[in-house]
Formats: structure tokens, sequence, C-alpha cells
């Protein structure tokens, strides 16, 4: 059994950060360095997406408005992380579920995912 976490951040080196301390904490990460279509989401099925609102190739806030709008992904809980000084607004533009200020430690970010209460996956 797994708790299975989508994260899309274009920085590699913070990518490796939340990915290896993720799981070290035991959850299942998908670590994705560019954006995504929604129905790359649907096959993962992941139980949390942490989304980067700046991606080489688009911009997160708008990927969780679209993830949020389709009926298979709406009920995906999805913290936007971002350095930006309006996240907390354009976090509730966009309807996620949370957000994460850049720079976090590790501790913030593990508190943050386990605020979710992550159901296991079999």
């Amino acid at each position: 059994m797994s708790k299975r976490i989508v994260v899309l951040e274009d920085e590699k080196s913070i990518l490796d950060l939340m990915e290896i301390a993720l799981e070290e904490e035991g959850f299942d990460v998908i670590a994705i360095n560019h954006y995504e279509p929604v129905e790359y989401f649907i096959d993962f099925d992941p139980q949390l997406i942490l989304l980067d609102i700046r991606l080489s190739n688009g911009y997160g806030h708008i990927l969780c408005e679209n993830l949020k709008a389709n009926q298979k992904t709406s009920m995906i809980p999805v913290i936007l992380v971002s350095g930006a000084n309006n996240l907390s607004k354009i976090a509730k533009d966009s309807k996620a579920d949370g957000f994460l200020s850049k720079p976090f430690n590790v501790d913030e970010l593990i508190n943050c995912v386990k605020h979710y209460n992550i159901p296991y996956i079999h």
C-alpha cells in the first residue's frame, strides 16, 4: 500500500528535494519537471498534486483550473507551490486546495502534505 503524490516542478534541485523528502515519508512520488495535460493525471490517479505555478512549458495555476473543472480530477487536492507574492490569491482564483510558499523547508513540505490525510491505495 502506498500514497501517491504527483509533483510538478521545473527546477530540478527543488523537484529532487521534494521527491526524496516525500519518499522518505513513505509516499509514492511521481516527479515531473514539465506541464502535462489533465488526462495524464487521470491515468495516475494521485491522491495529491503539488504544482509549481511556473513550469517550463505552461502555467500550473491554469492546469489547476483545468483539473478542478474536469469531473474525473476535480476531487484531487492540488497544492500550488511558488515564490509569487500573491500566491494566496492565485491559489484561490485557480480553485487550489492550498498553497506552499517558496522558499520552504522539508518540515513545512511534509506538514503541508500530511494536512490532507492522503488515503492509502492498493
